[in-house]
């Protein structure tokens, strides 16, 4: 069986871009799907460009979303350096074959020139494409500038009107002519290799067999191979993915909202539901099936299923597979994946939750994890559970819809439920039998249920909106029921 090898190599320029956290679903699934390696190498040689720690984020991003690699910089067993800027002289190596093969050039012209041939071009609705003027000197006048001590780049020599074809795994043979392709600098000027000619170089030594990317690669995948066939290498396969915009169309960016993963992971979106939704927004399962674990991702995935038309993030389809995943997942793995996220993205009110007893937390997310869409949302229901209880506005009470019209009919209610705690001597061990109970008082006084449970949830949660009232009773137990019930029927005296 072919070992399949794939990577994820991005710039160190700040956060994980969430079209690139696709990118990464994909070559990771493959590479499970063929039980092999994937591996992060980083792209770090425009200095212009770096982070300061931008790649331990990017790092810790990847393990909380469960797509950790098999390597990446700075791992207890590194077999390579990951990180280009600690392989230049890997680069010059290669770069001297080329240019002893006459494969490459030194290209002296500078950055003022290459602006004003570029401003022409575009004046003239041609190509942005290099001339080639230095392609053609002599070795005594290339000679003759080294020892004047020009600065150069050093140039690929593209090969003229040659077709170069590759089989893409996702769309199909591609054809693309040479005149279409640029004489691409390889190395710069302050002696640090350009994308292009590294990431070939770094793919063959890392022994990449697949590489799984953007669609706008498309371009640059003749250049690539050209260095492969250079080199004489066995250029990988390629498989390029449509793009991502938002429902809209318009493409993903800063200007047209969040695209850091980063931003999603603080708006506490589980990893199952964010997984999810990436597989599917490109990928067909060839199944009616909406719902799977990672597992089952790793087992369905095939390159041949990743559709060619791009894909729309559409947020509320996000918001459906978390609150899916809310509701199904284990109660008590969810309440340890909240207390992860409270410790890092709200530590204030994880602090304050902590000082209550653990099983009294529990039973209030596990009562309330099937009303949310997200974690966060989780302490907007909750500040009767947490804080001081407070007096009720008698208006409240009223209820037209409940058929509750005059203040004597809530005093009474509050007097019946109080009579029900009292008669206890421990707490219920559940809602169904709190409900038994009131049930049986309510049918007694010929009432309905809103008549009785409306009052007795108000006074209970001092407000509108809450869980039932038995529910609420079930949380609070019966000694904090009944000072709640007690103070707003003293209130009412």
């Amino acid at each position: 069986m072919k070992k399949i090898v794939t990577r994820f190599a991005p710039s160190p320029t700040g956060y994980l871009h969430i079209w690139s956290l696709r990118t990464v679903l994909f070559n990771f699934l493959f590479t499970r799907k063929n039980h092999w390696r994937f591996l992060l190498r980083i792209e770090d040689t425009d200095r212009t460009r770096y982070v300061e720690g931008s790649i331990e984020n990017m790092i810790g991003i990847l393990k909380q979303v469960w797509l950790e690699p098999d390597e990446w910089p700075n791992n207890p067993w590194e077999v390579w350096p990951y990180l280009q800027s600690e392989r230049l002289d890997i680069y010059q190596k290669y770069i001297t074959e080329l240019l002893e093969k006459d494969m490459a050039y030194r290209c002296f012209c500078s950055t003022e020139r290459l602006e004003e041939l570029r401003k022409e071009q575009t004046e003239l609705w041609l190509p942005t494409k290099y001339d080639k003027k230095c392609r053609y000197l002599t070795k005594e006048e290339i000679q003759e500038k080294i020892n004047a001590w020009e600065t150069y780049t050093i140039r690929l020599k593209v090969p003229d009107n040659q077709t170069v074809e590759f089989v893409d795994e996702v769309r199909g043979k591609i054809s693309i002519n040479t005149k279409e392709v640029d004489d691409q600098v390889l190395m710069k000027t302050d002696g640090f290799p350009t994308y292009h000619f590294a990431v070939v170089i770094d793919d063959h030594l890392m022994w990449v067999t697949d590489i799984i990317r953007w669609d706008e690669w498309i371009p640059s995948t003749p250049k690539h191979i050209l260095l492969y066939d250079a080199f004489g290498w066995e250029a990988p396969n390629y498989s390029h993915v449509p793009p991502l915009v938002w429902a809209d169309r318009k493409k993903l960016s800063k200007r047209t909202g969040d695209v850091a993963v980063e931003k999603y992971l603080e708006k506490w979106y589980l990893t199952e539901s964010l997984m999810n939704f990436l597989a599917l927004l490109w990928w067909n399962p060839k199944t009616t099936e909406e719902f799977f674990t990672m597992d089952e991702l790793i087992k369905r995935f095939e390159l041949k299923n990743i559709q060619r038309a791009g894909a729309y993030f559409d947020i509320e389809r996000l918001d459906f597979f978390n609150s899916h995943y809310l509701k199904t997942l284990d109660s008590e793995y969810l309440y340890s994946k909240f207390r992860e996220y409270l410790k890092k993205y709200d530590k204030e009110f994880d602090e304050k939750i902590s000082s209550f007893d653990e099983e009294y937390n529990k039973k209030i997310f596990f009562e309330l994890k099937t009303r949310i869409r997200y974690f966060w949302e989780f302490k907007n229901f909750v500040s009767f559970f947490y804080d001081e209880p407070k007096l009720l506005q008698k208006d409240i009470l009223m209820n037209k819809k409940m058929k509750i019209d005059d203040l004597e009919t809530v005093k009474k209610w509050f007097e019946i439920a109080l009579d029900i705690l009292n008669s206890r001597n421990s707490d219920f061990l559940s809602v169904d039998e709190i409900k038994n109970i009131f049930m049986e008082k309510i049918l007694e006084n010929n009432m309905k249920n809103g008549q009785v449970l409306w009052p007795v949830r108000c006074a209970l949660s001092w407000e509108e909106y809450s869980p039932g009232a038995l529910e609420l009773i079930y949380i609070l137990w019966v000694e904090e029921s009944k000072k709640r019930i007690q103070n707003n029927l003293n209130n009412l005296a």
